[in-house]
């Protein structure tokens, strides 16, 4: 259940508790959104005018993933994602932070080249940069989220200004362009089925773009150096790299942890 600030204070709460609350409560909203995906990259959905809670899910995002390959793992995906970025009482959580917004480009008008990528990427964040901090006559107090709430709406409404775009997110994206390679090993306990595809999806290809978007970045420019030797040039100008999905996390990670130092 849905529990306000203000209700945490009348009651009492300690603040590690009300952390807690709040990282538990995003965990089972990002693993939910991932394996139930439902914004796809279309020439008609760029253009909509997005309902308050679409828009909300690409803000206080490290990153944006796109998929042209279906991901078959999804869930253990969004695990996977969740263990590399989530830290206990360390990271934010209180407003649907996480590390990507996973967005899905299969229908056959959606973007499936990197040009394509970059100007449906620039038109998102346009749309929610237009958007951060405004209401306007269209964006209507969302509906509840569960029945027990009574007549309480979500707070996101209320909220919308703490929902901003991150400077990274300007700055580059993952392109998950092969689908993860999942070998099917019934003898193992769940455990290690769950280990063997975790696995399997850090060593995924994908693709890492910089837009050259970068004037909100601490730390300037993105600068690929640190990921060369683990990764290939795709093109001739050095701005797409071709490395395995880990290894882009944990670049992005770094280069995260980098901007955030300077706050």
């Amino acid at each position: 259940m849905t529990v306000t600030v203000e209700e945490m204070v009348a009651e009492g709460w300690p603040e590690a508790d009300q952390i807690a609350h709040w990282e538990n409560n995003n965990k089972g909203l990002q693993l939910h959104r991932f394996s139930g995906l439902r914004f796809q990259l279309t020439p008609q959905s760029l253009h909509q005018w997005w309902p308050l809670q679409d828009l909300h899910e690409f803000c206080l995002k490290i990153c944006a993933i796109y998929a042209t390959a279906i991901v078959r793992v999804d869930r253990e995906l969004s695990m996977y994602l969740w263990d590399k970025w989530f830290r206990p009482g360390v990271t934010p959580c209180r407003f649907e932070n996480f590390f990507a917004r996973f967005i899905g480009s299969y229908e056959p008008e959606s973007p499936k080249t990197i040009p394509e990528f970059l100007d449906a990427h620039r038109q998102i964040c346009s749309q929610v940069m237009l958007r951060q901090g405004i209401l306007t006559t269209q964006d209507k107090p969302l509906q509840p989220l569960r029945h027990d709430l009574g007549s309480r709406v979500d707070d996101r409404f209320e909220n919308h200004e703490n929902y901003r775009l991150e400077a990274l997110f300007h700055a580059l994206f993952i392109v998950m362009d092969v689908e993860p390679t999942i070998t099917a090993a019934h003898q193992r306990t769940r455990s290690e089925r769950l280990q063997d595809v975790k696995e399997a999806l850090a060593a995924t290809p994908v693709l890492l773009v910089r837009t050259g978007e970068y004037h909100d970045l601490r730390t300037g420019p993105v600068d690929f150096s640190p990921i060369e030797t683990m990764s290939e040039k795709v093109d001739e100008d050095g701005h797409v790299r071709r490395s395995a999905l880990g290894d882009a996390v944990d670049f992005i990670l770094e280069l995260h942890k980098q901007n955030t130092e300077f706050l």
